[in-house]
């Protein structure tokens, strides 16, 4: 492929980076690591770019790149005991949406979060809103890093549901 068509692979990931970033945070939530893998899918897509086939969807190919640095990176890290298997990452990934958040879902947001337990609530606040490593969370619960990022998995999913139900509550049905 030509140098234009590497040139445009790479506008569309710097247009997309914060969405890959998010899916990358939803399958290795520390934010150091994150911000690695980021780095080593950016390479990877310049490299392999060619294989990119415009007219196909770029999240879903950026995605599986990005799903195989993530499972690269906890290999070279197994040093920590509660690493997430394979097999867990897979399901993650299978699991991340691949359309971007319009306004519309983001303003939806506050409402979802208001619904969730209190408990995800909290792992939620603790990630996102203090920016703490599920290793700091696991400690102030009692619990295990691994724990920590299936329950934010799972409040993921559960404020994506909430948003895509407030949609389609919200959109006129045709008679």
């Amino acid at each position: 492929m030509t140098n234009s068509h590497t040139q445009q692979v790479l506008q569309l990931f710097v247009r997309h980076q914060p969405r890959i970033k998010g899916f990358i945070l939803a399958l290795l939530p520390d934010f150091a690591a994150a911000e690695d893998v980021l780095q080593e899918t950016f390479l990877v897509v310049q490299r392999k770019s060619a294989d990119f086939d415009p007219g196909t969807n770029f999240l879903a190919w950026t995605f599986r790149i990005a799903r195989f640095q993530v499972m690269k990176a906890q290999t070279a890290h197994q040093r920590h005991a509660e690493r997430l298997s394979d097999a867990v990452l897979e399901s993650l990934a299978d699991s991340a949406p691949v359309e971007p958040w319009d306004d519309q879902r983001l303003a939806l947001l506050p409402h979802c979060l208001d619904k969730l337990a209190p408990q995800a609530r909290r792992i939620v606040d603790l990630f996102y809103r203090d920016e703490h490593k599920p290793q700091e969370i696991a400690q102030r619960l009692s619990w295990t890093p691994a724990a920590v990022s299936v329950a934010l998995s799972r409040a993921r999913r559960a404020l994506r549901e909430c948003i895509e139900r407030q949609l389609a509550s919200q959109t006129p049905s045709i008679s």
